[in-house]
């Protein structure tokens, strides 16, 4: 798993990023890229980035829900759901 500083990431140019009610929010596809994983399990909100000067609404989350989605255990709702304890 990549680790995640969140300096060097609003200096990268490859992740759009936007400042909203003080917190930053990046976008989830540029974050998949960026960290070779799958992220579609993450909680995000829509927000409209500028993108050479066109607004586009994007898919965005904030650096602490993508961190908690990358801590969870891979197969922990799987294990839930098929074995039972005795």
């Amino acid at each position: 798993m990549k680790k995640i500083k969140e300096a060097e990431l609003r200096k990268d140019s490859s992740v759009n990023k936007i400042q909203f009610d003080k917190e930053w929010f990046y976008s989830v596809k540029d974050m998949q890229y960026y960290l070779g994983e799958d992220l579609t399990g993450v909680e995000y909100v829509t927000l409209p980035i500028p993108i050479d000067g066109v607004k586009f609404n994007i898919k965005c989350a904030t650096l602490e829900d993508i961190e908690r989605f990358r801590e969870k255990e891979p197969l922990e709702e799987f294990k839930g759901s098929v074995f039972r304890k005795k």
